[in-house]
């Protein structure tokens, strides 16, 4: 009997395993993506942007001081006074091409105080077309922002549509119109161009 036990007892004894520790899976944590109209800030599309077509952009963002939804109204407010600002820009190159470029012997030519008229009639009728389109809350910096945008076609339209041009002169504004709309695509791609090289001008 007492053999019988002192086997069992071994055998027991032998057959006990170690259990394999198993390595520990570490949590990940999620970071989304910031949109890159963040980044890029307000202006105008780029020309290979073929989803977003022509349009103008504005960008606007608001620290979390209050309520979740007064903060967004906020960013959507500086995001159409960021567009206007834009448009701004666009409307004085209208006026400086025709300083600059146009003569007034030509057809279509349109003086100063017309034009400046057309585009007084155009502007309101250009905000109400704008559209808030995206939003973004970054976390880190507690900041909601809101992207607005206004297409080009319809800001054309309107100032064709004027009824202080006549017939030579729509055409002109059409054509300035694309004009001084694709040179402020050229500058900010050249100027986007340029801060990607920078970079790498740098580290050479």
């Amino acid at each position: 009997m007492m053999l019988g036990c002192s086997t069992m007892n071994k055998e027991i004894v032998s057959r006990s395993e170690t259990p394999e520790s198993k390595p520990i899976k570490e949590a990940k944590v999620e970071q989304k993506e910031t949109p890159s109209w963040v980044s890029n800030g307000s202006g105008v599309s780029f020309s290979e942007n073929h989803g977003s077509k022509d349009a103008f952009f504005g960008v606007g963002g608001e620290k979390y001081t209050g309520f979740p939804g007064k903060v967004k109204v906020e960013a959507d407010d500086a995001a159409r006074n960021s567009l206007i600002r834009v448009l701004d820009h666009f409307n004085k190159g209208l006026i400086r091409y025709h300083q600059t470029v146009k003569d007034p012997r030509e057809q279509g030519w349109i003086d100063k105080e017309k034009l400046q008229s057309v585009i007084n009639d155009t502007a309101s009728i250009s905000l109400l077309d704008t559209n808030i389109v995206d939003h973004w809350d970054q976390s880190d910096s507690r900041t909601s922002f809101s992207l607005a945008r206004l297409d080009f076609k319809k800001v054309q339209t309107a100032l064709v549509s004027s009824n202080h041009l006549k017939g030579d002169e729509k055409i002109s504004m059409k054509f300035i119109s694309k004009w001084v709309f694709k040179n402020m695509q050229l500058v900010r791609e050249k100027k986007f161009l340029f801060s990607k090289m920078k970079p790498a001008i740098t580290i050479e």
